[in-house]
């Protein structure tokens, strides 16, 4: 009996002077990972809607895949507005940002913040080559077509088609949130 309650005293020990250490690093770092990702989120932001010199979150009403409502503001009016979403994709959420312009009523922009999406093919959301497709676009509703897009349309990322329909879905739900919002 002494040779099994020895080494589990041991084990009991070490795990928990390890459990109390990581539990001191996981406290310890949690600020500085939140100002982390509140920089990144602001950075993305004025990448989405340059002209701003100022984002207030909103307290609207959240439904479907919206996470959160950004107000873009330029000397104190308001310009546009940044829309966080995280719809489902193929391999868990898609947690992105789209900015549309009150001025012209335009899509501003489209960010992928993060994701879970195939690498190398899900996963090229976040190239620029694919989010510009949306800059500039009008507040249409967006599709996702195989080949040869019109003019409201967005070719889907070959072999990733669930991925693109996701965010041309959210895309479309962040207009829609902004035509209720403009018809008040």
């Amino acid at each position: 009996m002494k040779h099994v309650i020895k080494p589990a005293c041991s084990l009991f020990l070490i795990a928990a002077i390890t459990t109390a250490l990581l539990g001191f690093v996981y406290a310890f770092t949690l600020e500085p990972i939140a100002v982390q990702h509140r920089e990144a989120q602001e950075r993305t932001m004025r990448a989405i809607l340059t002209q701003a010199t100022d984002f207030r979150e909103l307290s609207t009403e959240i439904s479907g895949n919206i996470t959160r409502v950004f107000e873009a503001l330029q000397g104190g009016e308001t310009i546009g507005y940044i829309v966080e979403l995280a719809p489902p994709g193929y391999s868990g959420p898609i947690n992105m940002m789209v900015g549309i312009l009150s001025a012209d009523n335009t899509i501003a922009g489209m960010r992928v913040l993060r994701h879970t999406e195939t690498p190398g093919l899900g996963s090229h959301i976040v190239r620029e080559s694919f989010f510009r497709k949306f800059d500039g676009r009008g507040l249409s509703p967006i599709r996702v077509v195989r080949a040869s897009p019109g003019p409201d349309e967005i070719e889907a990322i070959t072999s990733a088609t669930i991925t693109t329909r996701a965010v041309a879905y959210a895309v479309n739900e962040a207009i829609e949130w902004y035509r209720g919002r403009a018809s008040r």
